[in-house]
């Protein structure tokens, strides 16, 4: 399966400021990460740090025998792994990213920093946490995760809007470009 994993522009002038997108998958195991990082710095602060974000995301390797959570664990020590000095000057207290993982047994998410996420299908959009909700939280990179959120449904495609988005709602109408990307 493909799993794509969007993260929805800031509203301002510059919606896609220090965002990032990685993505790998093995047969059956994939992951998709994306994700803000220095949004608020100067955009050639942002880019460094999104880069250096995506560069440590390619680093992980996937086998046809992990589950969804030994990938989740993987990336996730990919991000910590990054010095803090070239996040930005935030230093990656402002680290937001959706991590959508998938193995045989179905598609699992995780990630600091989430205002809300959805699962993207062909005709709209399904909530998948919105509220109050363990997954949705503050940015940052914590030293651990608060765990993996298991789909019920299997879904190629999530997105997610960052914990200070002003609407709590988002609209299917022109999503993709919202996301970063002309469909």
């Amino acid at each position: 399966m493909t799993l794509t994993a969007h993260l929805h522009g800031s509203p301002d002038r510059l919606p896609f400021v220090g965002h990032f997108r990685a993505a790998d998958r093995l047969g059956t195991v994939a992951h998709s990460v994306a994700g803000s990082v220095a949004s608020r710095s100067d955009p050639q602060a942002a880019f460094d740090a999104a880069r250096a974000v995506e560069s440590a995301l390619r680093s992980v390797r996937l086998s046809e025998s992990d589950d969804k959570v030994a990938v989740l664990g993987r990336v996730w020590e990919a991000i910590l792994g990054i010095d803090e000095g070239v996040l930005g000057p935030p230093q990656g207290r402002d680290f937001v990213a959706l991590i959508a993982v998938a193995d045989t047994h179905g598609v699992g998410i995780a990630g600091p920093g989430l205002g809300g996420v959805w699962a993207w299908k062909e005709r709209g959009l399904t909530a998948l946490v919105q509220g109050e909700h363990p997954l949705l939280g503050p940015p940052g990179r914590p030293d651990r995760l608060s765990g993996i959120l298991s789909l019920d449904e299997p879904c190629s495609r999530v997105v997610a809007v960052p914990h200070d988005h002003p609407v709590p709602n988002i609209q299917f109408s022109g999503l993709a470009r919202r996301c970063g990307f002309n469909p």
